[in-house]
């Protein structure tokens, strides 16, 4: 039975290590050599946009470590693109700069290929060589997972733009669903992986990137990754299955309040109101076997919109099949991985329902 501990926190000024005490609690921090912080480092936004890890909460886990552990602390990330301005405008290099610790953008690093779904892919050094892995994904809804939390975030784990492209080879949802299963597998599999999501200030609606800031005012940790997503995904009004990552990993868990010090049950914890993506709309109103009938034919298509757009040509480059070309949006070749939506940074992707 895994544990899931939970605190409800207003803002990152609160934060206390009440919520870390429980989670380390089970680990001689000591017995490790290298420790990987892996925050969610999406692209270049700053902290009030609530698209990445804020730079608060990751400085609350670095003085933590510090605390507590005598051996190597690493901060490393691969985002979309340009992670060395992802590090920059989201605060987190001025955090590790202040603390003294090595930042690594996974694509400058070196990597070991390993085969995942028939597939050679590329796995940074510093992820291999880290004997623990402290992830702390943001908690947000997400336009083709429907939620991104812990299991997602170690896709960061593949350098450079190889992310966006592999949506090619795997486009659909379950597709995608499962690589990240056997990503996660990999990276679990011979190191530990402790999860402390910042949810303080979250993303609902079109996330990972173009939602909305919502104040979700909460922590969540675990030492396992799936059973903080399973718990996530609940408290934003999801049912756990609805999330494929998690109806494959799916755990047994208890959850333990921090501050009452007691076991709740799920029936005792209310899930807050949390805009889910325009993605996934019908879901809550008709069955499984009539929305994909009906998603079919009402497939949500990006359109550029040129009154938001800066004509930085992002989307063109992160397109893993090539439908965008001068900002126009070819709809034949488009496989709806969203990649351009999640990864434009002026919000200038729509997502519209085409009928076909």
């Amino acid at each position: 039975m895994e544990k899931v501990f939970y605190a409800i926190r207003e803002d990152y000024n609160s934060l206390d290590n009440k919520i870390l005490d429980l989670t380390f609690k089970s680990y001689d921090l000591n017995k490790f050599d290298k420790i990987l912080i892996k925050p969610n480092i999406l692209g270049p936004y700053p902290p009030d946009r609530a698209v990445t890890t804020h730079p608060k909460f990751l400085e609350w886990v670095i003085k933590y470590l510090k605390n507590n552990f005598d051996g190597e602390i690493v901060v490393g990330e691969s985002s979309g693109y340009s992670t060395r301005k992802s590090f920059r405008v989201s605060g987190i290099e001025d955090v590790c700069i202040k603390y003294g610790i090595e930042y690594i953008p996974f694509e400058r690093d070196g990597y070991l290929k390993v085969k995942i779904l028939d597939r050679e892919l590329p796995i940074s050094k510093t992820v291999v060589e880290s004997d623990m892995i402290i992830n702390l994904p943001k908690l947000k809804t997400h336009v083709l997972m429907k939620f991104t939390g812990a299991v997602k975030n170690l896709y960061g784990c593949i350098p450079g733009g190889l992310k966006p492209k592999l949506h090619g080879d795997f486009p659909k949802e379950e597709d995608f669903a499962k690589l990240l299963v056997e990503l996660y597998k990999f990276i679990t599999k011979d190191r530990e992986v402790v999860t402390v999501m910042d949810g303080i200030w979250g993303m609902e609606g079109n996330g990972p990137s173009n939602g909305k800031p919502k104040h979700s005012k909460i922590v969540i940790s675990s030492t396992n990754p799936v059973a903080v997503d399973l718990f996530a995904s609940y408290y934003i009004g999801y049912k756990m299955d609805d999330i494929l990552t998690n109806r494959l990993l799916k755990v047994d868990f208890e959850i333990i309040d921090v501050d009452k010090n007691e076991i709740k049950s799920l029936n005792e914890i209310k899930p807050i109101k949390f805009k889910k993506p325009a993605t996934v709309f019908l879901n809550s109103i008709l069955p499984p076997q009539i929305i994909k009938i009906i998603f079919n034919f009402t497939i949500p298509k990006p359109k550029i919109n040129k009154s938001k757009c800066l004509r930085c040509r992002i989307c063109e480059k992160v397109c893993p099949v090539n439908a965008i070309n001068n900002l126009k949006i070819d709809r034949k070749k488009c496989i709806n991985c969203y990649c351009c939506h999640e990864m434009c940074p002026y919000n200038a992707i729509d997502l519209k329902r085409f009928v076909l």
